[in-house]
C-alpha cells in the first residue's frame, strides 16, 4: 500500500486573499505617499532658497567688487524655463548677464523642482518671468524692502510662507 504525504504551499484561494488585502494596503497608502513626496519637495526648495540668500548675505557682505552701499555686491536669481526652475547666487548684479550657468559673476546655482510654484518678493515666479533680489554691502536688499516668498506644491497643507530677512 502506497502512502502519501501531506503536501505543502498555498492554495489559490489563499494567494489571492493575500493578494487582494497587499493591493488594498497599497491603495489605501497611496494619498499619503504623493503628501510625504510634495512636503519633501517644499522642504528641499525652502533649504535651497535660503541657502543662497545666506551666500549672496555673506558675499555681498565681503563686498569684493567694492560695490557702494547704494549697488548691489552680489544677489540671487530665480531663472525659469519650459521644465526647469533654478536659482543663482552671483557677485554684483543678478539681473545681469554674467549672472547666468557659466556667467564669470556666477558662485553657485541649484536647481528646484520644476513642479514648485513660487512667489519672491510679491512677483510670481514663472516661465520666462525671472525674479532677482540685490543685496548691498551692508547685507539687505538694495530695494530696501523685505522680500517674502511663497512655495507651493500640492496644496495648502505643504506651503511654506516666509521672509528672506
Amino acid at each position: 500500500m502506497q502512502t502519501f504525504s501531506s503536501q505543502r504551499g498555498f492554495t489559490l484561494v489563499e494567494l489571492l486573499v493575500s493578494l487582494s488585502i497587499t493591493s488594498m494596503v497599497l491603495l489605501a497608502s497611496v494619498p499619503y505617499l504623493s503628501d510625504w513626496t510634495y512636503s519633501r519637495q517644499i522642504k528641499d526648495a525652502n533649504s535651497k532658497l535660503l541657502s543662497a540668500y545666506g551666500l549672496a548675505k555673506a558675499m555681498a557682505l565681503r563686498n569684493p567688487e567694492a560695490a557702494p552701499s547704494t549697488a548691489a555686491a552680489a544677489g540671487i536669481k530665480v531663472v525659469t524655463g519650459a521644465s526647469t526652475r533654478a536659482v543663482f547666487v552671483c557677485r554684483g548684479d543678478p539681473a545681469s548677464a554674467a549672472c547666468a550657468t557659466g556667467g564669470a559673476n556666477m558662485l553657485w546655482s541649484a536647481d528646484f523642482p520644476a513642479a514648485i510654484s513660487m512667489t519672491l518678493g510679491g512677483s510670481s515666479v514663472t516661465n520666462g518671468n525671472d525674479v532677482t533680489v540685490a543685496i548691498n554691502n551692508r547685507g539687505v536688499p538694495t530695494s530696501g524692502t523685505v522680500y517674502g516668498y511663497t512655495l507651493s506644491r500640492g496644496g495648502s497643507a505643504n506651503d511654506v510662507s516666509r521672509s528672506l530677512l
